[in-house]
């Protein structure tokens, strides 16, 4: 917790920074394939359209053009099979925090959007120069990236709570640590950065053993062929 606390400035940049680049519109292609009716998968009672499953995928197939990165139909088709499941854990964590009774208020969600250097380069919000970047950049409306990102910080903090259960102790460290290298040579030197990647490794254990668990109580269904 003191980890997200300390750096919680830096975390907000880079989920805007992520959240803009995944929202954007890149033609109607994608509109049209999939039509705003269709559902690309179900948890529990809400949907996911497939709408906004082929825009994100589109948009992650442009990127990696972007870089060089020739992309054909069956990478297109895992890219689609990646952002389905990110779309599905997310809406995972959404749920379990709306259970757990967390929530995020309209002045949280305004207070990080009018604080953000995206929308205050100059330390002061332009209302006006907002609602143009999220057209111009993002495609989208007010109303549907205050939603969409109220959605990640639910998402986010739902994941700060799963994680403060656990805790790595200097035994759990060491052990692990002679287990992958047979001996304790290097630990003191390596110890720091062998720490975070350890504690990384056991928060992306527990999120799946939860959202596994999860699955044995909720209805999931996807329909992407």
């Amino acid at each position: 917790m003191s980890f997200f606390i300390k750096h919680k400035k830096s975390i907000l940049i880079i989920t805007l920074a992520f959240f803009l680049g995944s929202i954007a519109y890149l033609g109607l292609s994608a509109y049209s394939r999939s039509g705003a009716s269709l559902t690309a998968a179900q948890v529990g009672n809400q949907k996911i359209s497939s709408r906004d499953l082929y825009r994100l995928a589109d948009q992650r197939a442009n990127q990696l053009r972007n870089q060089g990165v020739e992309v054909d139909e069956d990478m297109l088709q895992f890219l689609q099979q990646q952002v389905l499941s990110s779309m599905v854990s997310e809406e995972i964590l959404n749920q379990a925090a709306q259970k757990a009774g967390l929530y995020v208020s309209d002045y949280e969600v305004a207070y990080d959007i009018q604080t953000s250097p995206w929308f205050a380069p100059d330390g002061k919000f332009d209302k006006a120069q907002y609602e143009y970047a999220l057209r111009s950049s993002a495609h989208t409306t007010p109303a549907e990236f205050e939603n969409q990102f109220r959605r990640d910080k639910l998402a986010d903090r739902f994941r700060q709570v799963l994680y403060s259960f656990y805790k790595l102790t200097p035994e759990e460290t060491k052990w692990a640590y002679q287990t992958q290298h047979g001996n304790l040579t290097d630990f003191d030197s390596n110890k720091a950065d062998f720490t975070v990647a350890l504690m990384d490794t056991k928060m992306k254990t527990a999120q799946k053993a939860f959202l596994d668990d999860f699955n044995n109580n909720v209805k999931i269904q996807t329909f992407l062929q």
